[in-house]
C-alpha cells in the first residue's frame, strides 16, 4: 500500500509577489483545483492513504478522504522533511509536489512505480514553461530508504553550510542518493538509477501567474 503525502506547505511568496491571488494549489485546471486534481489522479491509481502537508491556518485543504499534516520544518527549513513523522514504516511513501500540474500519463508512471528502491521523478532538462535547470515532481521510497533520504537532505545542507555547494535542496539530496559526493553534489548531473525523467511538456509546476497561464494552454 502506498502512502502519498502532498507537499503544499510553502508560503507562496513567489506567486503572490508577482500578482497571484489565493494559493497556487487552489488555481483551477479545467474547472478543477490543482490540489483536487492531484488527489483525484492518485485515487484513480488506487492510492487512498493521502495526507496533505499544508498550513494549519489556511482553509481549503480539508478534502474528503484525506488528512491534513501541519508543516514541521527542519531548522534549515527544507520542505522535503515536512511530514517526516508520517513517512510509512511498513510500505511505500510517495511525496508529491502540490504545485505541479500532472499529465495523466505522468501521474500513472509515478503512482504505478513498483520498484523497491528510492526513485526521484522529474524533468532533467529544459521545460517549455520554466525553461532550464530541470524540475522535480515527486519522490518514492520505502522504509529501508527513509534514513538514507533524511541523511542525504541533512548532508546537502551541511555541504552548503561549509561552502562546498551553493544551495541545498531535493536536487542535491537526490544526487547524494545517486552516489555524488563533495562538490559533485552541486553539479547538475543525471543519475539514472534513482531518476525517472518525465518530459511530456504538460507536466510542470508553476511559480508565477504567467507560468500558470502557459500551463493552462497545454491542458485544453
Amino acid at each position: 500500500m502506498t502512502r502519498a503525502l502532498i507537499m503544499a506547505g510553502g508560503t507562496d511568496e513567489k506567486w503572490t509577489a508577482r500578482g497571484g491571488e489565493g494559493r497556487r494549489h487552489f488555481q483551477a485546471v479545467n474547472g478543477e483545483r490543482v490540489i483536487d486534481r492531484i488527489v483525484r489522479q492518485l485515487r484513480e491509481h488506487r492510492i487512498t492513504d493521502i495526507g496533505i502537508i499544508c498550513p494549519p491556518d489556511v482553509d481549503g485543504y480539508d478534502l474528503e478522504g484525506t488528512y491534513r499534516i501541519a508543516p514541521v520544518y527542519a531548522a534549515w527549513g527544507h520542505e522535503a522533511l515536512n511530514g517526516q513523522a508520517h513517512w510509512s514504516g511498513t510500505d511505500r511513501t510517495l511525496m508529491v509536489y502540490g504545485d505541479t500540474i500532472f499529465a495523466d500519463r505522468a501521474m500513472g508512471i509515478i503512482a504505478g512505480y513498483t520498484g523497491r528502491k528510492f526513485m526521484m521523478f522529474g524533468r532533467y532538462g529544459n521545460g517549455v514553461i520554466k525553461g532550464g535547470g530541470g524540475e522535480l515532481f515527486a519522490m518514492s521510497f520505502w522504509p529501508e530508504q527513509r534514513d538514507a533520504w533524511a541523511k542525504a537532505l541533512a548532508t546537502a545542507f551541511d555541504l552548503k553550510r561549509r561552502g562546498i555547494i551553493r544551495r541545498a535542496g531535493s536536487w542535491e539530496a537526490y544526487r547524494i542518493m545517486g552516489g555524488a559526493r563533495g562538490a559533485r553534489v552541486g553539479l547538475h548531473r543525471l543519475y539514472p538509477a534513482v531518476f525517472t525523467n518525465l518530459d511530456d511538456r504538460q507536466t510542470d509546476d508553476f511559480d508565477t501567474p504567467a507560468q500558470y497561464e502557459k500551463l493552462l494552454r497545454l491542458h485544453p
